[in-house]
């Protein structure tokens, strides 16, 4: 069973009995599983038609990019709920009303905010910075194109990972796990935009989403060789249905003793990776540029999981920090 120590503290992993206990947490944490640009809509109303009903959990709207503001089913599960009976018959009732029953998605969520001044109130704060004027003009908007899906879930499972592989996009996963040393709770979680950090950072810094079209990825020797070299692909990296949209290029980074970012290649494509829920992307068009090395050496400069920037910035910058401002 895992466990975490924090503090010296041992906390042991405590699942959750109910759905209804595990969505109280997801809504009590929402901002660090979705984003903090994001608006949580708790409501639960049936969509679809006869052949198809579903009842979602909640819907998203994601003001990252408040150009392109975006709108997500949300569907809570816990994971001793069968995958294949159950949690992928849903995502594919929710996959078939996005398409159906859209007119009709709009107009709970229009009855739905009306109903909730609070929501109401944090949705109106983001509408200066977009074209719409009024809530009615967002919800036409988002409901006219792509309506994404997000689980979030306890366990990821193989078997998960594999039903979902069936979709041609496949829903993002979020992780919500609750430990506990007597009373006190604490949380793991991996959450819905694995790139969130990055880009996050620099809006807050700057006032303004960053496009990212770039993913930097850290490699030891043997690694760059077999995958990077010789299979043209890296693979087992964890992407969320914005970054798999926007992503046209991968860079590496030679771990130490060489600690530089010098090949970079255009992304072919993207496919699901085994059963993992992860993705592997197949290169083209490998290139090489001045050796980009690490500047002051400062912690947090170096990448170690997979980092987002521009090609731009990758062509330009002199040391790695200047990718991540």
């Amino acid at each position: 069973m895992a466990r975490i120590i924090l503090n010296s503290s041992e906390y042991s992993l405590y699942d959750f009995e109910t759905e209804a206990e595990f969505e109280k947490a997801v809504i009590a944490n929402q901002k660090y599983l979705f984003g903090k640009d994001t608006v949580y809509i708790d409501v639960k109303r049936r969509i679809g038609r006869d052949s198809h009903l579903s009842i979602p959990d909640a819907f998203l709207l994601d003001f990252y990019d408040t150009k392109k503001p975006q709108l997500y089913i949300v569907e809570n599960e816990i994971a001793s709920h069968d995958v294949y009976s159950h949690i992928s018959e849903q995502i594919v009732r929710f996959g078939t009303s996005t398409i159906t029953s859209a007119n009709q998605i709009r107009d709970i969520l229009i009855r739905a905010i009306e109903c909730k001044a609070d929501t109401k109130k944090e949705i109106e704060k983001y509408l200066p910075q977009t074209v719409f004027k009024t809530v009615t003009e967002l919800m036409l908007y988002l409901t006219e194109r792509e309506i994404r899906i997000v689980v979030v879930i306890n366990d990821v499972t193989a078997d998960l990972n594999l039903a979902f592989k069936i979709f041609k996009n496949p829903p993002d996963i979020v992780l919500l796990q609750r430990f506990m040393c007597g009373e006190d709770v604490s949380y793991y979680y991996e959450p819905m935009r694995e790139e969130s950090e990055d880009i996050e950072k620099i809006k807050t810094k700057t006032g303004k989403p960053i496009d990212f079209d770039t993913v930097v990825c850290a490699a030891f020797a043997d690694g760059f060789k077999h995958a990077y070299l010789e299979q043209s692909a890296w693979w087992e990296i964890r992407l969320s249905q914005q970054a798999r949209e926007k992503l046209k290029y991968l860079a590496i980074y030679e771990k130490l003793p060489i600690a530089h970012i010098s090949h970079y290649a255009e992304i072919d494509r993207i496919e699901p990776y085994k059963d993992t829920g992860k993705y592997i992307l197949f290169l083209k068009n490998k290139k090489t540029v001045k050796p980009i090395k690490l500047g002051s050496g400062k912690k947090g400069e170096a990448p170690q999981a997979p980092r987002y920037t521009t090609l731009n910035k990758l062509l330009n910058a002199t040391t790695i920090g200047e990718l991540w401002k």
